[in-house]
């Protein structure tokens, strides 16, 4: 009797293919154990073992006679391909332990399942038409009719599959083009927000241009050009002159100061009407005369003081 965790668990051994069956070889791989498997897992795993054991009694029936050139053999062996390869792809997948495509559920599951319901009802009709037994024939026609059915089944589980991964896809392109259009819509409002700030700041310039220009022609402007710079006058200094220690005829008086003008770098200009030629030298400024001899008192002169 098995229990609900069993139910949930699933043994998925690897597909053999029609040599390993012709030649009754076991599969070398291990099975794997796969909790809460979908519904078309559980079917496909389960129609698989279930072909490889219909095979198995088409070849008994056979023996030696079978003739691998016959129409109808190549057509369930290419069917039994077609179902082969879909469960081995699984196999690996989850041996693997990555996730099965959703492209290959949408495509390639119905692929499978349309493999198997072709199998089924081929490798059913040469098991019936190699019946020598009336009953046994009736026997392997409803055989045959179980098997048509659960294949219906096995479509109907890839297709429900088929159709949730569509609707799932159909979500995901329909979120992707909702966020594009509102990235798109995004984007125009900072472009229309961008040109009008841009329309703005060129408004502002045209009227700071503007009022640039008013201020420019609305400011006076001297009616005559300065004249050139005055050349400054010659430089005199002040200086005094110490007081002798005794008067004498030609000193200046004690306490005065005497100016003296220092003689221009510059050479002075022609007058108008002259001769144009260079000016005379500067003369030397005038020196003070020196003190005369005072003249030897006379006898007379004793005489008043004695």
């Amino acid at each position: 009797m098995s229990t609900t965790s069993d139910y949930n668990m699933l043994r998925l051994e690897a597909p053999r293919g029609l040599l390993q069956i012709t030649n009754d070889e076991e599969s070398q791989e291990e099975a794997l154990e796969i909790a809460n498997p979908v519904g078309w897992m559980r079917a496909m795993a389960n129609h698989q073992q279930q072909a490889e054991l219909d095979l198995r009694q088409l070849l008994d029936l056979c023996g030696n006679t079978m003739d691998r050139t016959d129409g109808r053999i190549r057509r369930i062996e290419a069917a039994y391909n077609r179902l082969t390869q879909g469960a081995q792809y699984v196999y690996e997948q989850l041996d693997a332990k990555e996730l099965i495509s959703g492209e290959w559920v949408r495509n390639e599951l119905m692929v499978a399942a349309n493999a198997y319901q072709a199998f089924t009802r081929q490798v059913w009709e040469a098991i019936i038409d190699r019946t020598a037994t009336v009953e046994v024939q009736r026997m392997h026609q409803a055989t045959q009719i179980t098997r048509m059915h659960d294949a219906v089944a096995f479509l109907s589980e890839a297709n429900l599959a088929r159709n949730t991964h569509l609707a799932e896809f159909q979500g995901n392109v329909e979120k992707w083009a909702a966020d594009h259009q509102q990235k798109v819509e995004t984007l125009e409002r900072q472009g229309n927000e961008d040109r009008r700030r841009m329309t703005d700041l060129e408004r502002e310039l045209a009227i700071a241009r503007d009022e640039l220009t008013r201020v420019a022609t609305t400011v006076p402007h001297p009616a005559t050009p300065p004249g050139p710079v005055q050349r400054r006058s010659p430089v005199t200094r002040e200086f005094s002159q110490p007081a002798p220690t005794r008067f004498m005829l030609g000193n200046p008086p004690l306490g005065t100061t005497t100016r003296r003008q220092r003689p221009s770098a510059l050479p002075a200009l022609p007058r108008e009407g002259g001769s144009g030629g260079p000016p005379p030298p500067p003369r030397p400024p005038r020196r003070p005369a020196p003190p005369s001899p005072s003249p030897a008192p006379s006898q007379g002169d004793d005489d008043l003081y004695e």
